[in-house]
């Protein structure tokens, strides 16, 4: 609260440590209480925290629109409507589980002003960088000493929710890495986004940018998650394809080593060569039997969309079927896709698909007035590269850097002449820092 009425940049930082952390922190804290609280008010934390830092943005924006553009306004509105409209919808359908899940959709709406009111911090953004990598390397280093080790607190959560089999096996390097997230597959997404960072943004963490890509990405291939290597994958490609071949040295690098070392890399981690074989079937995806249900899912999903006009509001997948006694739930939607059309309905989910098409244009406009925009050249390809993860999963209604880099693009974007900008600082030129 007191960060949020100086309106003081360290929200941002302050938020992705909230994020990462507070259910590790609520494990802990039921364990010891020897009661596991499925309503615990640890996890109304990112809920606070990032509904202070929308309120803060909207209300900063929206008495300096002539400053910052209707754009990126307009983007922020079409966003919270849609998601308020999803919130009422899933309180009435599922209720508590809709409290508990509007901290992930409403993060988004402040993270997406700070980046706007903030775009011409170039300070501001690599401390950002810095902060998320840095929460990256936590639950990663976390993570592998958990899977190692299996921590009582983590095994009692596990029994709690009835997560054995899902998860493997309550025994070191039997069970996939979920660190302090909810699950593998939200540890996958965030470790997943980091990496991204890190590996693309030049200059984040120094010295220490290499050692912490190495373990973020070891971490993230313990969750034996296939739709984070392929997001991870078609970034380092992407990046020098829409940008101009900015990056083109670290990406040769990085797929010499996958192509000449990775599968022996694979078959040294533990877990029964779990990643090897999770990996190699990326090739003959088409034969995969997970794949084969995921396209089966799909279409049971959008039958069942057709359906609900309304969709079933936020709550609905996730967390919902933990905390709900009743409603309707979309617990078997496994594609991005379907569970955005399911969670937001027709109207809704088309209002979001308009917030996207604004935030592409902005970055295309902004692509053609300025040259070597690291953080353009960072948002322009984890747009397209997530949008191909979203067939598989949602990452998308999360914390993650993605929305301050959306915030950036379209408050740069309507600045009429960067040319003469003396706040631009040449370091952040992608060109440059890449050599």
């Amino acid at each position: 609260m007191i960060l949020t009425l100086r309106g003081s940049s360290w929200l941002v930082d302050y938020l992705f440590f909230v994020v990462a952390l507070n259910r590790g922190i609520r494990r802990v804290v039921d364990y010891n209480n020897d009661y596991f609280n499925p309503t615990s008010m640890i996890s109304l934390t990112p809920i606070i925290v990032g509904g202070l830092a929308a309120l803060y943005a909207l209300n900063r924006l929206n008495g300096n629109s002539s400053q910052y553009g209707k754009s990126t306004l307009s983007v922020m509105y079409r966003y919270t409507a849609a998601t308020m409209f999803a919130f009422i919808i899933g309180f009435l359908n599922v209720r508590a589980a809709a409290i508990y899940a509007l901290g992930d959709y409403i993060a988004p709406i402040g993270l997406l002003g700070f980046g706007a009111i903030f775009a011409d911090r170039s300070d501001i953004f690599r401390r950002w960088c810095n902060s998320i990598a840095l929460s990256g390397v936590i639950v990663a280093g976390y993570g592998i000493w958990q899977f190692y080790t299996i921590p009582p607190w983590d095994a009692f959560w596990v029994k709690s929710v009835n997560f054995e089999g899902y998860l493997g096996i309550l025994e070191p390097t039997k069970m996939t890495l979920f660190s302090t997230m909810s699950e593998r597959g939200p540890a996958a997404a965030y470790l997943c986004s980091c990496l991204i960072i890190v590996t693309l943004r030049p200059g984040t963490l120094g010295f220490l940018r290499f050692p912490a890509a190495a373990l973020i990405f070891t971490a993230m291939l313990l969750t034996y998650s296939r739709t984070v290597i392929i997001q991870f994958g078609l970034a380092v490609i992407l990046y020098p394809i829409l940008n101009r071949g900015s990056g083109k040295y670290v990406t040769f690098f990085i797929l010499a080593i996958a192509i000449v070392f990775g599968e022996s890399l694979l078959a040294m981690l533990p877990g029964q060569g779990m990643a090897l074989e999770r990996v190699s079937t990326i090739g003959n995806i088409g034969s995969d039997s997970s794949f084969l249900g995921r396209i089966v899912q799909l279409r049971s999903g959008i039958a069942r969309a057709a359906s609900e006009p309304l969709g079933l509001g936020l709550g609905s997948h996730g967390l919902g079927g933990r905390v709900s006694a009743g409603g309707s739930l979309g617990t078997m939607d496994s594609t991005g896709y379907v569970e955005a059309l399911r969670t937001y309905g027709w109207v809704g989910f088309l209002v979001i698909a308009s917030v996207f098409v604004t935030l592409w244009r902005s970055s295309k406009r902004l692509l053609q007035m300025v040259e070597g925009d690291a953080n353009l050249f960072l948002f322009r390809t984890w747009f397209i590269a997530g949008l191909v993860a979203t067939f598989s999963g949602s990452w998308v209604f999360a914390a993650t850097f993605f929305w301050v880099l959306a915030g950036y693009s379209l408050e740069r974007s309507n600045q009429p002449d960067l040319s003469d900008d003396e706040d631009w600082d040449p370091d952040e030129s992608g060109n440059q820092m890449w050599g």
